[in-house]
């Protein structure tokens, strides 16, 4: 059941993705922004608890990537 639905949400995805870059003339980079700040909300809360926990408990400076 479970599966079911899974398959059909990765399909109605992957149609999308085809029609956004067919019809809409979209590129790679829209296409991130895009869902970026659509799905903001679902990834930073445990980007910054991570960063928090680094910083605060652990009492390490946290290094950006260069």
């Amino acid at each position: 059941m479970i599966t079911n639905i899974l398959l059909i949400a990765l399909g109605i995805f992957i149609l999308y993705v085809i029609l956004d870059f067919a019809l809409l003339g979209g590129d790679i980079n829209k296409f991130g922004d895009k869902w970026t700040e659509k799905t903001l909300w679902i990834w930073l809360p445990f980007y910054a608890l991570r960063r928090l926990f680094i910083e605060v408990v652990l009492k390490k400076e946290y290094k950006f990537r260069k």
